[in-house]
């Protein structure tokens, strides 16, 4: 009976070790909500008009290229519409060089301020 006590105590004080942070052991899933969440806040959004696309092959086109770019977290190129919302990060690239890219794969690019968009509103 005594090495029931014994075994059931360990067990228990086991368990409250692993519940001393408060999230059942946990840790790992509040770390990467943590590092996900500073990712997010050293992204920034550009929004970008592309002239020059004729279809959505056109959109196709330039998204392969985008894929390719080091620094590119998610981008969207919308045809019709002719809009692309990239997520990046500035450390590693900036707007200048996406307009490059996009300029060297065949079309136009610049970029939208809010201000002429809620003017096309």
């Amino acid at each position: 009976m005594k090495k029931i006590m014994m075994i059931t105590g360990a067990t228990l004080l086991i368990y409250l070790s692993a519940q001393v942070c408060g999230c059942g052991g946990s840790c790992d899933a509040k770390t990467n909500a943590i590092e996900n969440s500073i990712v997010v806040e050293k992204t920034k959004t550009v929004k970008l008009k592309i002239t020059g696309m004729t279809c959505a092959g056109c959109s196709n086109h330039i998204s392969n290229a985008l894929k390719e770019v080091d620094g590119i977290i998610e981008y969207n190129v919308e045809y019709p519409g002719d809009l692309a919302t990239i997520q990046y990060d500035p450390q590693k690239t900036n707007p200048d060089a996406i307009i490059k890219l996009i300029k060297h794969t065949g079309y136009k690019a610049e970029i939208v301020k809010e201000n002429q968009k809620e003017k096309s509103l």
